[in-house]
């Protein structure tokens, strides 16, 4: 077992946190190149966010990771989880398929805004598409 430094896990989990509100996953050799952590290092902060997230009830970050030759979780996650207490009745994600705990974490993780602040960015933008196409498009 490696040693954990708080500041880094604390990097670590809020990076896991913006991937789940972003809705995506992440692959390992990313969380490496952002970290600075060898292979083996990003999956003992993957374990320590994983404990954390039982600890807290928070669906398991960590599932968020992947290896980018299959798209799935490593051999790594699927032997943690085996041993970690997910499978505690006062877990409330006790039994969810690694789908459904991808899922879960995009949920929890949602930050809802309205319509009009989904759109914000492409309001008025019409008009400049229309005029830029009326100048230049035959």
């Amino acid at each position: 077992m490696f040693a954990i430094n708080p500041t880094t896990f604390d990097y670590f989990l809020r990076h896991l946190s913006q991937v789940a509100q972003d809705k995506r996953v992440v692959p390992y050799n990313e969380l490496e190149n952002a970290f600075g952590l060898s292979h083996n290092m990003v999956g003992e902060y993957a374990g320590a966010v994983g404990k954390f997230c039982i600890d807290n009830n928070y669906p398991l970050l960590n599932s968020l990771i992947i290896n980018i030759t299959d798209c799935s979780p490593s051999e790594g996650f699927h032997a943690w989880y085996l041993e970690s207490d997910v499978g505690d009745l006062h877990y409330p994600y006790t039994g969810l398929s690694w789908g459904e705990m991808i899922s879960a974490c995009w949920r929890f993780f949602h930050v809802t805004s309205s319509r009009a602040k989904q759109v914000q960015n492409f309001s008025g933008m019409t008009p400049v598409h229309r005029s830029w196409a009326e100048k230049y498009v035959n």
